[in-house]
């Protein structure tokens, strides 16, 4: 549990997934293994920065993400500093995580919805792992271990 978050630590749970803070269930957590705590905690951190707007943390200004949509606009309707911005939140907010690569993205412009496919390696594990992730413009995110899909 030394990768673990604080927060996930104290909680004894994964609070994302449980909906309502009324239904956590600190036994599921303890059946979980390491390996599996630790993916489940960066993703319970990733979804924190990634739906936080920067800006509405007063002690961290940087935290979390700018208006993506206004990049977007702002970039003469590119996708690639959506990307950047999006690597360098995930490389300064999610210490347990390294060597980001954005490997495919999607944007469908009739619902204004972003796909991202993320390659990244969690620092004490070799091996890549892939991580997905979704925006939309109302505020809506999805962050998920490809892997967890099966």
């Amino acid at each position: 549990m030394k990768n673990l978050s604080l927060y996930d630590i104290l909680v004894g749970q994964f609070v994302s997934e449980a909906g309502n803070p009324d239904n956590l269930d600190p036994s599921q957590f303890e059946q979980l293994s390491e390996d599996e705590k630790l993916r489940r905690s960066i993703i319970e951190n990733l979804r924190m920065v990634l739906t936080t707007r920067q800006g509405s943390v007063q002690h961290l200004p940087d935290f979390g993400m700018p208006d993506i949509l206004q990049l977007y606009f702002d970039s003469g309707n590119s996708i690639d500093p959506v990307k950047k911005e999006i690597k360098d939140v995930i490389l300064k907010y999610e210490p347990r995580i390294g060597d980001v690569q954005i490997q495919k993205s999607d944007f469908d412009q009739e619902t204004m919805r972003i796909s991202i496919k993320i390659v990244a390696s969690i620092k004490d594990n070799p091996n890549k792992e892939i991580l997905l992730t979704e925006f939309s413009t109302t505020g809506w995110t999805k962050v998920m271990f490809e892997r967890d899909l099966k």
